[in-house]
């Protein structure tokens, strides 16, 4: 089935979009809890109602770039199945700049007046 141009634009929108909340959600998905690299996949996974989807790979590349930001800690358990199993958490600057982020630039979207405006949007589409 081919793309119509609507489509096309919101897919490439949306894939810009998720590349920078990388580190938003991998952050909730930290919030108050350690986890390994897959549990952290498979959480950020669950908070996007399977719309974000990312490789341990590019996991991997972030995490390392988060604790040389020390921005998470992590420590290394026993592993029966092989080597040692890190498992993450937010550093105390972590949940701090999340804290900060999320006032700043995502709480913008429960005010009532973008609330009304998509509502608005929603209602004219379906008109």
């Amino acid at each position: 089935m081919k793309k119509s141009y609507e489509d096309k634009i919101l897919s490439d929108w949306e894939g810009i979009y998720q590349q920078g909340l990388l580190t938003f959600w991998v952050f909730v998905a930290l919030r108050g809890k350690t986890l390994s690299v897959s549990e952290i996949r498979e959480s950020v996974s669950d908070l996007t109602n399977g719309t974000y989807n990312t490789s341990e790979q590019a996991l991997y590349r972030s995490l390392r770039k988060y604790f040389d930001l020390e921005l998470l800690d992590y420590s290394e358990v026993d592993n029966p199945k092989g080597p040692k199993r890190k498992l993450y958490k937010l550093s105390e600057i972590g949940e701090k700049v999340l804290t900060d982020f999320a006032q700043r630039n995502i709480l913008l979207f429960m005010q009532k007046e973008v609330q009304e405006l998509m509502k608005m949007e929603k209602e004219e589409k379906y008109n």
